[in-house]
């Protein structure tokens, strides 16, 4: 790269390559993404990172801040940062800097850390930050704001609020950035003022928004032999929306977004529960899967529900409004007292002893062992201690199907039939980053770390084989499309990209949300090392010994944590209840010794 000082700016030139301008309108942040490859002008202010072509180059990465108004012009061919200020500070990062958009690094000193940190950052800076174009593409769209696309290919257009905002924001909220973390609040309130505009008045989430402000509220597909057809998505976005909504609240404790955003909550909530019966069954038609077809009552879906209304419980309980938090609990317990029946009245089967994936509208049962169908009430703590045992049994037998890439929909992918599936064939049933994203949370639940690094390592090893594309759906050529290709779907996709940040920051290295502390902390790692994370929602250190688990709060304010130990130490001599809460001023630190023999001791130190 060069700098030239000229008359109109201080200039900086470098090949051409992936460009992120970042600007600043009324307080908002927001993102101009460039991938280089057509000419283009663009206007930021704050701050500019080039990056080179390829991620695995020696070339450096160059962040450039100054407090002024910085222009970008490329030609395709090289391209030029003019940044109008009389200084700028410029830092040299790895090609796929190790370090949010916003310029905090961090630092992942575990065994293996190293891969898992280079497609961490692969990911954010490839996929994550271009899939951003409110100001780029979308500027001149009639729903510009939250406009966040999932496909960097051209095969399909559009932002899709039903299902990809949850991931979307998922990935977004573990990255911690207050850049990233504006995205996600402009994510919220679109899809918001889009259900409180729908033209029937019932709240639904559009399946999609397409650049000409076009809104697909209701989507139907056929299944393969035309002989079934099925909603797509009838709850989905509805059900997510509480939960991102939560996640948002819990990391910014910003009480008058949350004041001004409860009603649309609860119009969001009317709907999940117009779609219930009075025996508190859930007829939510499909969930997630837009190519299997369920015309009836889905076990995951009313497991995910009942979980949403106890977390907009919590919400309700947070503004005082303890009537409507009560009835949302109610809410929940039918949802879950009715996903524990037997069928045909609930979701469980005595005979295999599993939860079936769903009963459609005559009754039939339809199941082939499906994997979140029995992992979320486990999870969520809607089964009794038998169906508990019987489900930690049934992913003990089906694990190496589960696992496969890194986990599947269903372990018979092959006995679907073709009235279940849908007619753009049967994709749906392979890995996908959304599966894995709630497998994760169920083995951290199970505090099993070597499963979540396992994981963690098969995604992050075919991230560095394809330069940290991701395709949509992976490896059905053991069962389907044995065409030799390892993905199908939709090219350059945001999910695996999305869900692996979360599932690596807040499932494996624990760093977490709440309602009640500033940060909960429940490191699930298998091994000692130190973990850095500079981001600004974060802003800690934490190290790990064999006898020893030690906290250090690097912001410049006095903060709280909540702390989970109970992952850590020897496996024979763990505390299930090993957690506590600790308040820790700039700077400070607490060290713990982890449990053997003796009970965990505690020692504050400067």
């Amino acid at each position: 790269m060069k700098a030239r000082d000229r008359h109109a700016g201080i200039s900086f030139e470098a090949p051409a390559g992936p460009t992120v301008l970042l600007a600043t309108e009324t307080g908002e942040r927001h993102l101009l993404p460039d991938d280089g490859s057509t000419p283009v002008v663009l206007t930021g202010s704050g701050a500019c990172w080039l990056l080179p072509r390829k991620s695995g180059t020696d070339e450096y990465a160059w962040h450039i801040a100054a407090a002024g108004k910085i222009e970008l012009r490329s030609d395709g061919g090289r391209r030029t940062v003019t940044v109008h200020a009389d200084s700028a500070a410029l830092v040299a990062h790895r090609a796929r800097p190790h370090a949010d958009v916003d310029g905090a690094e961090f630092t992942i000193g575990l065994p293996g850390g190293d891969s898992l940190a280079d497609a961490l950052a692969g990911f954010y800076w490839g996929t994550i930050l271009p899939c951003v174009v409110e100001r780029t593409i979308a500027a001149d769209y009639p729903d510009r704001d939250g406009y966040v696309i999932s496909t960097l290919a051209d095969k399909y257009v559009g932002t899709y609020p039903d299902v990809d905002h949850e991931f979307q924001i998922k990935g977004r909220m573990a990255w911690g950035s207050r850049t990233d973390q504006d995205v996600v609040r402009r994510m919220l309130d679109l899809q918001l003022r889009l259900m409180r505009e729908d033209p029937q008045q019932l709240w639904r989430a559009p399946c999609a928004v397409q650049p000409d402000g076009d809104r697909e509220y209701h989507v139907r597909r056929n299944s393969l032999d035309n002989s079934q057809n099925a909603v797509m998505f009838l709850v989905t976005g509805n059900i997510e929306i509480i939960e991102s909504a939560w996640l948002y609240f819990a990391r910014t404790k910003d009480t008058d977004w949350l004041w001004e955003r409860i009603e649309d909550l609860e119009g969001a909530s009317s709907c999940v529960a117009d779609c219930m019966d009075r025996r508190g069954r859930l007829w939510s038609d499909v969930y997630y899967e837009d190519q299997v077809i369920k015309d009836g009552r889905e076990t995951m879906a009313a497991s995910l529900a009942a979980n949403s209304f106890e977390l907009l419980a919590a919400l309700e309980d947070v503004l005082g409004r303890s009537e409507q938090a009560r009835s949302y609990r109610e809410t929940a317990r039918l949802l879950a007292a009715a996903v524990r029946e037997p069928v045909p009245i609930g979701c469980w089967d005595d005979a295999t002893h599993r939860f079936v994936d769903w009963v459609d509208r005559s009754g039939n049962v339809h199941d082939h062992v499906h994997l979140l169908a029995n992992v979320l009430p486990a999870l969520f703590g809607h089964t009794d201690r038998t169906q508990t045992e019987h489900v930690l049994a049934l992913v003990d037998r089906e694990l190496d199907e589960f696992q496969r890439f890194p986990t599947f929909l269903a372990a018979r992918v092959q006995d679907y039939t073709d009235d279940e599936i849908g007619d753009g064939g049967p994709y749906d049933l392979c890995a996908a980053g959304r599966y894995w994203c709630w497998d994760a949370a169920f083995w951290s639940w199970r505090r099993n770390g070597a499963i979540l690094r396992q994981q963690l390592e098969t995604v992050a090893a075919q991230g560095a084989a394809d330069d940290y594309v991701m395709g949509e759906r992976y490896d059905m050529n053991h069962v389907y499309y044995t065409d030799g290709s390892n993905w199908h779907g939709a090219a350059h996709y945001y999910e695996y990209p999305c869900v692996y940040a979360w599932v690596l920051i807040t499932e494996y290295l624990g760093v977490r949300p709440s309602l009640t502390a500033d940060l909960l902390i429940a490191p699930r790692v298998v091994d000692s090392g130190t973990v850095r994370l500079g981001q600004s929602a974060y802003e800690i250190t934490y190290s790990i010994t064999q006898d020893a688990f030690e906290l250090v709060n690097d912001a410049a304010r006095t903060r709280s944590f909540e702390l989970d130990l109970s992952a850590l130490g020897d496996t024979d001599t763990r505390h299930a209840d090993a957690s506590r809460t600790v308040v820790l001023a700039p700077g400070r630190s607490v060290r713990i010794t982890l449990p053997d023999t003796a009970d965990p001791g505690v020692e504050d130190q400067a």
